[in-house]
């Protein structure tokens, strides 16, 4: 009876030390679950186990090329993502400095041409006191000048209003 019980038990261990341990095709089958599950470091971490208790294996080595290939396209990927979010912030970053440029201009544009306007309205002859006019008499040559400087300024007057007419409507046609 005891070498029986003792046959059972050594039976018992067997068995219990087989069911522990993988085979390659158990490696093999854990790294394609976890690569079809999209784990792809656990599937390279399962097939290199098996591996290093199973080297000559032709579907774990198989399997390892086909996981380390995906894993450098991955890679490259990554790295093409990273170059065209970098390019984007480049080219935002300089479409800002565009933008900052073309507002710097427009605004050293705006105090020249109010500084003009000062300049102007200093030498304008709008600014002389109609009585002060009757008051002295006026040279001939001064008079064309005044008449100059009103047609200047009418023809300034009517290229704003054309320029802002042409930017703040836009031409209908007429349907009928």
């Amino acid at each position: 009876m005891k070498k029986l019980m003792a046959f059972i038990f050594s039976l018992l261990v067997t068995t219990a030390v087989f069911a522990q341990s993988q085979t390659a095709e158990d490696y093999f089958h854990g790294g394609a679950q976890s690569f079809i599950q999209s784990d792809l470091q656990a599937a390279i971490d399962q097939v290199q186990t098996g591996l290093n208790q199973f080297p000559n294996n032709p579907k774990l080595n198989a399997l390892m090329q086909k996981l380390q290939e995906e894993q450098k396209k991955q890679q490259q990927q990554q790295n093409q993502d990273q170059q065209q979010q970098q390019n984007q912030q480049n080219q935002q970053q300089q479409e800002q400095e565009q933008q900052n440029e073309e507002e710097q201009q427009e605004q050293e544009n705006q105090e020249q041409e109010q500084s003009e306007g000062e300049e102007q309205q200093e030498q304008d002859p709008q600014e002389i006191n109609p009585e002060d006019l009757n008051s002295q008499q006026i040279s001939k040559e001064d008079a064309e000048k005044i008449l100059q400087a009103l047609a200047q300024k009418e023809k300034e007057l009517l290229k704003e209003f054309k320029k802002k007419k042409s930017d703040g409507s836009a031409k209908h046609d007429k349907d009928w």
